[in-house]
Parts: C-alpha cells; structure tokens; sequence
C-alpha cells in the first residue's frame, strides 16, 4: 500500500464498528453449515463403488494384468 493512494487513505480514516450481533450469528451459522459434510444417499455410494471397482477391473483386464 502506497500512502499516495487517496482511495486507500479515505478507508484508512473510517471508524471501525464491529457488526451487529445477529449478522455475527448469521455468518457464523453459515459458516458452520458449510463445514457440515452433505449427506450421501447410500445408492450414490454403492454406485461410486462400483463404478471405480469396474474402472479398475477394466484397466487390469485391458492391459493383461488379470
């Protein structure tokens, strides 16, 4: 930051407020959510599993390794 910047000296002179509580509580909660693994439907993952099975079993099947 240089101090000829006259957009970054009119930031600097602002008074620094900190935010209301309820949008502190809403950010956290947000925040929160996101951390929280989406719930897999267990038919999504029998079928990942056995899609990378069969991948893998084609691979060793093509290049001779079975």
């Amino acid at each position: 930051m240089t101090s000829e910047d006259a957009v970054l000296q009119a930031l600097a002179k602002l008074p620094l407020e900190a935010p209301p509580s309820a949008l502190s509580q809403k950010l956290l909660a947000s925040g929160r959510a996101r951390l929280v693994p989406a719930q897999v439907h267990p038919a999504w993952a029998v079928a990942i599993a056995a899609s990378v099975v069969a991948y893998l079993g084609w691979a060793l099947f093509y290049t001779g390794n079975w």
